[in-house]
Formats: C-alpha cells, sequence, structure tokens
C-alpha cells in the first residue's frame, strides 16, 4: 500500500551501497524511518527532496518492516536556516532531542505544528539570527510540556503550595519546583532563580511566534539549555550533550 505523509525530514543514514535511512517526522504518523532505495547513486531524481531539514510531502509503500520511498514534492527547502551556522546549529540541537523524546510513530499534530512553526519563523528571521537561541529554548520547553515532559512551576511538587518567588530548587526526578522549605527533603536538586522560573512560565504561556519579544542575557540562556539537558536525559534514561 501507499501512504501519503506531511513532514519534515529530521536525518539520514547510510546503508549499504547506494541506499539511506531516512527519519521524517510527520503530521499523520509521528516519526517514521523510511527507506530510500538508490538514493546515493549519481543521477537518483529523490536525494535531492530528501536533504535534512526539507518539508514536503511523501509518498510511501509499505507493507511491513520500513516503508520505501517512492515519491516527495518539496513544499519548504528552509534555504535561509541552511546558509546560516547559527541557525543550523540550533535546528540540528532540536533534531537531537526529538530523536531522543518522540518514540516512532506516535502521532501529535500540535507537536508537528509547533516544529513546522519553529522552522518558518527562523527561515524568516534574516540578520536577526541573534533570536534563535530564545526561539529554540522556547519551542524545546514546549515540546517537552506537549509530550508530557512538563516542570511545575506554580507549586511546590512537595506541599502543592503556590510557589513565591523567593530562593527555589529544581528536582528534575520529581518533576518540578522545590520551595525553600521543602527542598531538604530532595538530595538531587538543583538551585534555580527567580528569573528562570519566570522565563520558563513565559515560554509555557506564550505562542512561539510572541517569544521573539523576549529578552534573555546569554548566562540564563544558557541555564535554561542545562535544565533541558537534565530533563531529557532523566526522561529518556540516557546521556544527552548539548
Amino acid at each position: 500500500m501507499e501512504y501519503k505523509y506531511h513532514g519534515i525530514v529530521l536525518g539520514k543514514r547510510d546503508i549499504g551501497e547506494v541506499d539511506r535511512i531516512y527519519t521524517v517526522y510527520t503530521r499523520e504518523k509521528g516519526k517514521i524511518r523510511v527507506l530510500g532505495k538508490g538514493v546515493r547513486k549519481p543521477n537518483a531524481k529523490l536525494a535531492g527532496s530528501l536533504e535534512t531539514i526539507t518539508q514536503g510531502e511523501f509518498f510511501v509503500a509499505k507493507n511491513r518492516g520500513l516503508g520505501k520511498i517512492t515519491g516527495a514534492i518539496v513544499t519548504d527547502n528552509f534555504g535561509h536556516i541552511k546558509q546560516e551556522l547559527m541557525l543550523l546549529t540550533n535546528v540540528f540541537y532540536v533534531f537531537r532531542i526529538i530523536a531522543q523524546i518522540i518514540s516512532e510513530e506516535e502521532e501529535d499534530g500540535e507537536a508537528f505544528s509547533l516544529l513546522e512553526n519553529y522552522l518558518a519563523m527562523l527561515d524568516n528571521l534574516g540578520e536577526k539570527t541573534e533570536l534563535a537561541e530564545i526561539l529554540t529554548v522556547g519551542l524545546l520547553f514546549k515540546l517537552m510540556d506537549r509530550l508530557g515532559y512538563c516542570l511545575e512551576v506554580n507549586r511546590c511538587v512537595h506541599c502543592e503550595k503556590k510557589l513565591v518567588l523567593e530562593k527555589n530548587y529544581l528536582s528534575i526526578s520529581r518533576g518540578g519546583m522545590l520551595c525553600a522549605g521543602c527542598c531538604e527533603r530532595e538530595t538531587r536538586k538543583i538551585a534555580i532563580s527567580n528569573e528562570l522560573i519566570k522565563l520558563i512560565r513565559i515560554f509555557l504561556k506564550n505562542k512561539l511566534e510572541n517569544l521573539v519579544k523576549v529578552r534573555i542575557d546569554s548566562r540564563d540562556l544558557q541555564q535554561l539549555k542545562i535544565i533541558i539537558k537534565e530533563v531529557v536525559s532523566w526522561f529518556s534514561g540516557e546521556a544527552f550533550r548539548i
């Protein structure tokens, strides 16, 4: 049977002498792996439509096992992203996390739309490439929230009282913040500033397009990326390198 998917190519891996396996995140079926037969031959027509960071319609023939790509129509190749090293670095960072936290064939149209919107926004940043990291961190917190990796940032995860902006801690294993009165009950915790708590709340409450208005210093951005790393490592059970 042949299926049509609307998807984004996340990566590829060479196999055999002329074939490749592609990882594609699709609106209809989530993350899938498909075989590109003969795409590494010099005259292969499909190869140009299957580059990483390409969005399109993909036609896949499948009975059992890996499906085989039979055709592709590119709808966006995100040319600006591919020309800017900073944008490429951020996108590959996102793709690596998606590969680690999203299981195969788990359909989620909203998560797909978040990624689709993110790529479109990066591609249209023009010379404002300094906003890429803010959008990237914002996207990842929103994706983790959508996929069930959400951090509780409004109440203490132990006593459940409303969190006040004082000396608070983050417990990854408990999935959120510990207030000053409860932090001694947890040995594995990270001190977290009020500013970081506020920023995570902003990311979770606002649409992605509104995050371009947020201003964050580089130190806070790096701290937020460390939190993302710890959350991904904890829930996936595998170490993740920034």
